[in-house]
């Protein structure tokens, strides 16, 4: 074999054995952390098929290998990318239906501070500045509701509810409305249900899937949590992209992510630089914080927001009632 044909061997293995890895486990969803880990990352296989399927091409044309040889791997790479197309399709063609001209709009915005290392006085700065009805927040400690405080979260928040933890426990709620309790959801980290002025919605923070008995085990309590009578919205740090089942399961209950809904793409929220140096040369490669909303509501506009220190962008959306 000569020096070029063995680079493009090697160059074509390089991007189609990852990329069948994402499709198997995707189809297959094995019982394992590092599988559902891997899941997460089941957009890449697409341009990682469309490269492959270049370099198969390309390599018809220039007669590096024969076509029999290269038939299998052509199949392989055509069949994977029309199927990761027909995955992340829905990011980027969903029913986006406009807002109605009448009916309650409300803006929601929630952010994990990375067990109090975010910058908190920040996220109360852009909450206030997008006028923020309702703000979530996961992994907020004592520490950081102190640093909210010092710059005015009771002027623009007076009403909360949940509490601040130790490290990535906590989960609050924030709003502008007064706030009841309905539930408490007795995950791994603090999860509850709240209403706060028209709103009903569950504010979430299930368990990595790094701990895959909890992760499995939080989803299944969030499920139960979202299918109960009158919720509107769910919130939080999911630790899970719509590729996974957990979150198809929602979607399955009638909820939809507002980036879905506003053909916003892959909307990445993690990793971002949250003081590991080496986070700080990766782009977010993929959606785990999430706004869902339930079939009564529809999305007016979501962003990503970024928060000094924190390893996740917030998400902020404004959804209007039907």
């Amino acid at each position: 074999m000569t020096p070029a044909r063995a680079a493009y061997w090697c160059a074509l293995t390089v991007v189609l054995l990852p990329a069948a890895a994402l499709t198997v486990v995707r189809l297959v969803e094995p019982d394992l952390a590092r599988a559902v880990q891997l899941q997460a990352f089941t957009p890449f296989g697409l341009p990682l098929y469309a490269v492959g399927l270049v370099l198969l091409l390309g390599g018809m044309l220039r007669g590096v290998a024969g076509q029999r040889l290269l038939a299998v791997p052509l199949v392989m790479a055509v069949a994977g990318l029309g199927l990761h197309g027909w995955w992340f399709a829905p990011l980027v063609t969903g029913p986006d239906p406009e807002p109605p001209t009448s009916g309650d709009e409300v803006v929601v915005l929630t952010s994990n501070l990375f067990a109090g290392r975010g910058d908190a006085a920040q996220l109360v700065e852009e909450a206030s500045a997008a006028r923020v009805d309702v703000l979530v927040v996961s992994e907020v400690t004592e520490r950081a509701v102190l640093d909210m405080e010092a710059v005015g979260l009771a002027d623009v928040f007076p009403y909360r509810a949940g509490r601040a933890g130790e490290t990535v426990m906590g989960t609050m709620v924030f709003s502008r409305e007064p706030i009841e309790v309905v539930e408490t959801l007795d995950t791994l980290f603090d999860g509850l249900r709240v209403r706060t002025g028209d709103l009903d919605l569950l504010a979430v923070h299930p368990a990595p899937p790094t701990l895959f008995h909890d992760w499995g085990k939080d989803h299944r309590m969030i499920l139960t949590a979202a299918q109960e009578p009158g919720v509107d919205l769910i919130a939080g740090d999911l630790n899970a992209t719509l590729d996974h089942a957990p979150l198809r399961a929602l979607v399955d209950a009638g909820y939809r992510d507002t980036a879905e809904l506003a053909n916003e793409g892959l909307a990445a929220t993690w990793p971002v630089d949250g003081g590991f140096p080496l986070l700080s040369l990766l782009p977010p490669s993929v959606a785990i914080d999430h706004i869902m909303v339930a079939t009564g509501w529809v999305v007016a506009a979501t962003e990503t927001v970024d928060i000094d220190g924190a390893d996740h962008r917030a998400v902020l959306a404004t959804v209007v009632s039907r």
